[in-house]
């Protein structure tokens, strides 16, 4: 005979043991941007985890979004969505109305929830860890942590280490590494995990501090793999990178043929070590719309520029917010930036990104089941992510 307290006692141990399900089923999921890891990086370097969660997971070479740059980019992953949507267009706004420009690192840009906002949402605890500080004030609104190993506060300074040179290899030793301890003593669900390029900028992917860099970032990521069985992984970059010998000035171009114009490279920020703020896609702001057709004659006869777009054809064609692009969008070819020069058309040295030429990147999904080729975007991997 079942009596009350039977039933009871056997309903309270059911729904304990439901609940205990429930928490043994709980999802950890990390999503990693490694900046400017493209395709040559993913085939020469020495990463035996990557090459192993490759085989065994879902893995793909997808495309970035253009202009290929880290703010753009980042963002798309932190929204799962193009800058039509999200509104950062560049790593630079500047406001024609008002002739100023300013970094666009600022979480006032960006118009979309963000994957922390969403996973708070679904009750899950979030966290935000970066090489690059801007990465956190741009796209950290909502992540329970924010740490950035380019201005760590004292409490993870005592718990990863001192705080390293933002031109060197150690500061995305410290990111992974706090991401781990983060991982493991935090009750983080959800991490966000985004590194900087100074690496890449600097070395080919041949070379030996390249290789050795991305060889430890491979263990580091390994270790925390290990140390979470069951943890989701979903890995991209930003935009690769190349070799550039050719530099245009577009305003100076512009100039000497009396049209006034403002011309920024999309790649421009701070970190003028990495690009010499040079790269491979740029916005021009002219001051009187009527010298449109002109400038497009003249830029289009210009060496090294591969598409001119006026502003409206260029949001349409690459889903950027038609309000925060230039008059014109300039792309380059391979091996040519944009930036501000001393002549019109100039040799230089440097390696970067902003092009076509570095939309290939990585698309990674370990851990969990996906058809990876309905995935073409970096930011599809957040987009078609559910946290339910």
């Amino acid at each position: 005979m079942i009596t009350r307290r039977h039933f009871l006692m056997s309903s309270a141990a059911s729904l304990a043991t439901a609940k205990k399900g429930r928490a043994a089923a709980r999802r950890k999921i990390l999503i990693v941007l490694i900046d400017g890891f493209g395709p040559e990086y993913v085939h020469k370097s020495d990463m035996p985890n990557l090459k192993r969660l490759s085989r065994e997971g879902a893995f793909k070479i997808g495309l970035d979004v253009i202009p290929s740059v880290t703010n753009v980019n980042n963002t798309s992953l932190v929204t799962g969505s193009f800058p039509k949507d999200h509104g950062v267009t560049t790593n630079y706004y500047y406001d024609p109305k008002t002739k100023k420009g300013t970094e666009m690192e600022s979480a006032d840009f960006v118009l979309k929830p963000t994957i922390f906002e969403r996973a708070h949402a679904a009750g899950l605890r979030t966290a935000l860890v970066t090489s690059k500080d801007k990465v956190r004030t741009l796209c950290g609104r909502g992540a329970d942590i924010q740490v950035s190993a380019e201005m760590p506060d004292q409490k993870y300074i005592g718990l990863i280490g001192k705080q390293e040179n933002m031109y060197s290899p150690q500061v995305n030793y410290w990111s992974l590494r706090a991401a781990r301890h983060i991982l493991k003593n935090e009750s983080v669900d959800l991490m966000y995990l985004s590194t900087t390029d100074y690496m890449m900028h600097t070395y080919a992917a041949e070379e030996a501090p390249s290789l050795e860099h991305l060889h430890t970032l491979d263990k580091l990521l390994g270790d925390i793999m290990d140390d979470h069985p069951g943890l989701e992984l979903y890995l991209t970059a930003d935009h690769g990178m190349n070799r550039k010998d050719k530099g245009i000035d577009a305003a100076r171009i512009l100039k000497a043929q009396s049209i006034s114009a403002v011309a920024i490279a999309t790649v421009r920020d701070k970190h003028v070590v990495h690009h010499q703020n040079m790269g491979g896609s740029c916005y021009v702001y002219l001051d009187r719309k009527a010298d449109l057709p002109r400038a497009v004659e003249l830029l289009k006869a210009t060496p090294g520029v591969t598409e001119i777009y006026e502003g409206a054809e260029a949001a349409r064609l690459f889903q950027l917010y038609p309000s925060r692009v230039g008059d014109l969008l300039l792309l380059a070819a391979k091996d040519t930036v944009f930036g501000n020069l001393e002549q019109p058309l100039s040799g230089v040295k440097v390696r970067s990104h902003g092009s076509r030429f570095e939309q290939e990147v990585p698309l990674l999904v370990y851990g969990r089941k996906v058809d990876i080729e309905s995935y073409k975007y970096n930011l599809d991997l957040t987009r078609k992510l559910s946290l339910e």
